[in-house]
Order: C-alpha cells, then sequence, then structure tokens
C-alpha cells in the first residue's frame, strides 16, 4: 500500500512539474499612428503584423517558461507622399507575458526620416536667394541638396562666393556633381555624401552665411536645432513651404512661379547668442 501512495505521489509531482514548465505564448500589442495618407505597416521580425484602429497584435510562438526573448518591432509611418519615418524598438518578453509598445511617439535619437527628393523649380530658387539677399559675398549651403539647383543657380547667376550641398543618397551626389560640373561652377559648389541629422557631416553650416533648404515638416524639425546651433548670427534660411519645427520665421510671403502656381517661402535670420 505504501509503494503504491509513493508511487502516485511521485506521479503527482512530475506532473506538476511538466505543468509549471509548459510552453507559452507572449503578445506583443502595438500602438501606433494611423496616417491619412497611408496606413503605418508593423512589422515584429521582419513579418507583417495586420491590424486596424491604431492597433497591431502580434503573438510570439510558444516560448520556453524562465527564459528572455527580444523581438524586433518596427512601424512605417508615411504621412504624406515623400516622407518615410522608420521607427524600431526591441521588446523582450518571457512565456506568458502580455506587452504593449507605444510606437506613436517620436523617438528623435531611433527615427529614421527619409524625404523623397522633390526639386524647387528655377524661377523659384531665384526668388528664395532674393529673399535672402544672396551676394557675391556669401556662402551658401543646402542640406539635403538633390540636384543642387539651389546652390547652382545662385554661385551662377549672383556670383556667390561657395556653395555646400549634402545629401544622403549617394546617386543624387553625382547627379549634383556633375550637373555643376557642366554649369561650370564645379569649383565652387561642394557635394557631398552625408546625413543632415548628423553634426559631423553638418561642418559646414558652421561657414555659410545662407542656407537654402526644401525638406518636409518633420525633417525640418529635427534639423532645426543643428542649425540654431551652428548657423553664426546674421546668417538667412529660407525654406520653400516648410517650417523648421517650433523656430518660428521672421518673415513669410507668398510669390507665384512661372507655373502659376502659388509657393510659400519662409526667412529666419539667425540671432545673437543669449
Amino acid at each position: 500500500m505504501m509503494r503504491v501512495l509513493c508511487a502516485g505521489a511521485a506521479f503527482a509531482a512530475l506532473l506538476g512539474l511538466a505543468t509549471a514548465q509548459e510552453k507559452k505564448a507572449a503578445t506583443i500589442t502595438v500602438k501606433v499612428t494611423e496616417s491619412s495618407f497611408k496606413d503605418t505597416v508593423v512589422k515584429v521580425d521582419g513579418v507583417e503584423v495586420k491590424g486596424k484602429d491604431g492597433t497591431r497584435v502580434f503573438t510570439t510562438p510558444a516560448l520556453e517558461p524562465g527564459k528572455e526573448y527580444k523581438f524586433a518591432v518596427e512601424a512605417l509611418i508615411e504621412p504624406n507622399n515623400y516622407t518615410k519615418i522608420t521607427r524600431p524598438r526591441e521588446v523582450a518578453v518571457k512565456a506568458g507575458d502580455a506587452v504593449t509598445v507605444d510606437l506613436s511617439v517620436e523617438d528623435k535619437k531611433l527615427d529614421k526620416i527619409v524625404v523623397r527628393w522633390v526639386p524647387t523649380p528655377n524661377d523659384i530658387v531665384d526668388k528664395m536667394a532674393e529673399l535672402a539677399k544672396v551676394t557675391k559675398d556669401d556662402v551658401l549651403f543646402d542640406p539635403g541638396c538633390g540636384d543642387a539647383v539651389m546652390l547652382i543657380r545662385p554661385v551662377k547667376k549672383l556670383g556667390a562666393k561657395k556653395g555646400f550641398g549634402i545629401d544622403i543618397d549617394p546617386k543624387m551626389v553625382k547627379v549634383a556633381q556633375d550637373k555643376a560640373k557642366d554649369e561650370g561652377v564645379a569649383d565652387k559648389v561642394v557635394i557631398t555624401q552625408g546625413d543632415i541629422l548628423n553634426e559631423k557631416d553638418m561642418a559646414a553650416v558652421a561657414e555659410s552665411t545662407v542656407v537654402l533648404v526644401y525638406i518636409g515638416d518633420d525633417l525640418g524639425a529635427r534639423m532645426s536645432p543643428l542649425l540654431q546651433k551652428m548657423l553664426k548670427p546674421g546668417a538667412r534660411v529660407v525654406s520653400h513651404r516648410f517650417k523648421l519645427g517650433d523656430w518660428a520665421p521672421d518673415k513669410t510671403v507668398q510669390v507665384k512661379g512661372e507655373d502659376g502656381d502659388e509657393y510659400t517661402l519662409h526667412l529666419w535670420v539667425v540671432k545673437e547668442k543669449k
């Protein structure tokens, strides 16, 4: 009788241990901001997770108890037809966990913003240079320069001293360099590959007196503190269409293009540092 009882107790203990160590899935709920332009795409470890109304729920495979597992969560946000924001996070879970990740909030360190280059018409570039009062003594800078039209025209037409431009796309860097050469200003217009959110890549800003720029609101807001930090007092910044975060422009004007469209230009004049 005692042997039967002992065997029963041992079996029960083993059953309990097996139950306690049973694998369990975890759930990761991802909160995102939905764009009116295009649905936000959420991926976990490279696999898209469908959902709606700003919520995506991912269920992991069954996980070993007691171990920590890490998953790469990423949201691709397209607020308009020229801006893509990639927002990554690494999420750690254990078996049975239910965690929530908020990807609706900007992370200035981790977010990667890419803006599709859209050319500014030549006559509007001229209006921007006019608003900035570009002279032969000015050194120009264009962050995200594309084909470098904002540098080439003021250098060629107004005799500006020098022009520096950076672009994150190596193909556009080559296009801009070739265009500067074709226009006969390659000795005065310097184009390099670089990230406008990287202070080292933006080093030429420090010696510039005029910045001409055409980028989206998101990237402009991120770049604005760098401009304010690096530009010398008296430097002028002119932006086609977009503002630069909470840095209020000193002047905003509407100009009519040769194509008949209205264009908005913003002007900032850098003040003495307090």
